[in-house]
C-alpha cells in the first residue's frame, strides 16, 4: 500500500505509480445502509453492463484499499504513524472499511484535530486533516491550541521558541485567553510574552523575550498592563536591558527595579 501526502512541506511523488490527480470527493457516511444502497446500484450497472451479480460480488469484496492520500496542509503530522494507525483496518475491501472506526482512532492522534474520510474508487481512501495549531507550550513538553486545550506530541521540537504558559489543573483555557491579552497589548511597544504563570491565588507573573520579570497581581490585570503600556515609551523600552523587575501591584503607578542595584523605584502615573 502506498500513502500520498500533499501539502507544501510533503513529496508529491509515489514510488512504484504515477502521481494519481486529486479532486474533490463528496463525503458519504460510512454506515451500513450507504454501503449496501451503493453496492445496489452499482450491483445494477454491472449487471446492466453485462457482469453478473456474483461476479461483481468477488470484484467488489477483492478491491483491498492500496492508497492512502493525506490532504490539508501538514506540517507536523507524521505521515508514517498516519499509515500505522490506518494499515489496521485496511485488510477489508474498500467499501467495507469501517470508516468511522478510523477516524475514531485517528483523531486520538496528537496533532490531528478533525479527519473527514471518503473512499475514491477504486482503491484510493482518502484522509481530508485539520492539523493542530500550536500557540504555546504548557509546563514542560505539552502544547496547548487555540482554544486552550492541552496536546502532547512525542516531541516539540521546532516549536521551542513558543511561549510557555503554566497554572493549576482546568486554568488551560483561561491562561490561554489571558496570554493573547496580555500579547495584544504588549504588541504596540514591540514586547513578547516568554512564560506566563497563573498562580494558585489568582495572581499573575510574566517574563519578556527580554528578560524582564513582570509582577501583575491578581486584580484589574488588563488594567495595570495598559499601565505599563502607556508608560513605556520608546525611551523606557531602549532602557529595559537594565531592569530585572516591574511590579504593577500599586494603585496609580508601577515599581522598577533595576539590574544594578539591589533597589525599587516607584514611579507614578
Amino acid at each position: 500500500m502506498n500513502i500520498l501526502v500533499p501539502g507544501k512541506k510533503r513529496n508529491r511523488k509515489r514510488s512504484g505509480a504515477s502521481t494519481k490527480q486529486q479532486k474533490t470527493v463528496k463525503r458519504f457516511s460510512g454506515g451500513v445502509v450507504w454501503k449496501w444502497t451503493l453496492l445496489a446500484g452499482v450491483g445494477a450497472l454491472c449487471v446492466y453492463a453485462g457482469m453478473t451479480t456474483p461476479q461483481f460480488v468477488e470484484t467488489v469484496s477483492n478491491q483491498r484499499v492500496e492508497h492512502v492520500i493525506i490532504e490539508g496542509e501538514v506540517n507536523y503530522l507524521s505521515e508514517q504513524e498516519v499509515l500505522g494507525a490506518v494499515n489496521n483496518f485496511i485488510s477489508e475491501s474498500l467499501l467495507l472499511v469501517d470508516m468511522e472506526e478510523i477516524k475514531q482512532v485517528l483523531e486520538k492522534m496528537p496533532w490531528i484535530r478533525t479527519v473527514t474520510i471518503s473512499r475514491e474508487w477504486p482503491d484510493t481512501m482518502v484522509l481530508s486533516v485539520v492539523e493542530e495549531k500550536a500557540i504555546a507550550r504548557w509546563g514542560g513538553n505539552k502544547l496547548l491550541n487555540q482554544d486552550g486545550v492541552i496536546f502532547s506530541p512525542t516531541d516539540i521540537i521546532g516549536l521551542e521558541n513558543l511561549a510557555i504558559l503554566s497554572g493549576t489543573v482546568g486554568t488551560e483555557n483561561t491562561v490561554m485567553e489571558q496570554y493573547m491579552l496580555f500579547n495584544e497589548l504588549l504588541y504596540q511597544r514591540g514586547l513578547k510574552i516568554d512564560e506566563l504563570s497563573l498562580d494558585e491565588r489568582g495572581g499573575w507573573k510574566l517574563t519578556l523575550a527580554n528578560g524582564v520579570n513582570i509582577n501583575v497581581g491578581k486584580t484589574d490585570v488588563m488594567k495595570r498592563m495598559k499601565r505599563l503600556v502607556d508608560f513605556a515609551d520608546p525611551l523606557f523600552i531602549d532602557q529595559m536591558a537594565i531592569i530585572d523587575s516591574i511590579d504593577l501591584r500599586y494603585t496609580s503607578g508601577i515599581a522598577v527595579r533595576n539590574k544594578s542595584i539591589n533597589a525599587e523605584e516607584v514611579v507614578s502615573l
